[in-house]
């Protein structure tokens, strides 16, 4: 199956990749206008705190010095070790995820796909990751919409501009462009344009 995921590159890592993520929750999620809204709410959510963390460890990465690399990790990972104690989300911070990365909610959710796109949006109690036989994991392309619940399992390819519906499970691969929904996962319909996919 053709799949434009299969070459995902991430042009932007850690903190360049953090502006990108927030700018887009504050551009396309608040819903009044104003800069308490915006600035502040939309910055301090669960959500934007777990991809902040995430961002943060992945910068720690990209560091050259080996021993700084190490002692910044270890602070870093404090504040992810408590966040995910209270929010129950985790990022794996090894995850080759694109900019414009929301969590919506932020209750639930596991994220460790191989690879995934830019714009990609998770609900609360979505899972994203090997399935039982530890087989592999998803690939991820542009503009993916999760909703809340869903399950993406095991080495499957989900193509571009797909709305993967609350409480879904997949576990095979899905095209460019359709919403699934369902216990497996089926296609209900083509040639999406969901305002969620529409981010950039």
């Amino acid at each position: 199956m053709p799949n434009s995921s299969e070459s995902l590159s991430v042009p932007k890592l850690g903190i360049a990749a953090l502006k990108v993520d927030l700018r887009r929750k504050r551009q396309h999620y608040t819903r009044v206008n104003n800069f308490v809204n915006k600035y502040i709410k939309m910055t301090l959510q669960w959500g934007s705190l777990a991809v902040m963390v995430f961002r943060l460890q992945q910068q720690c990465r990209l560091i050259e010095i080996r021993v700084l690399r190490w002692f910044l990790g270890v602070l870093v990972a404090i504040p992810a070790g408590l966040l995910r104690l209270l929010t129950d989300a985790y990022i794996n911070p090894k995850a080759n995820i694109g900019t414009g990365l929301v969590l919506h909610n932020f209750a639930g959710i596991e994220i460790d796909p191989e690879s995934a796109g830019k714009n990609l949006t998770v609900n609360q109690n979505v899972c994203i990751g090997v399935d039982y036989e530890m087989s592999g994991r998803p690939t991820i392309g542009n503009n993916v919409f999760v909703g809340a619940g869903a399950k993406i399992l095991g080495p499957v390819s989900i193509g571009d501009n797909v709305v993967i519906a609350a409480n879904s499970l997949v576990v095979d691969s899905i095209p460019d462009c359709c919403s699934v929904v369902g216990c497996p996962a089926q296609i209900v319909s083509r040639g999406v344009t969901s305002d969620y996919l529409s981010f950039d």
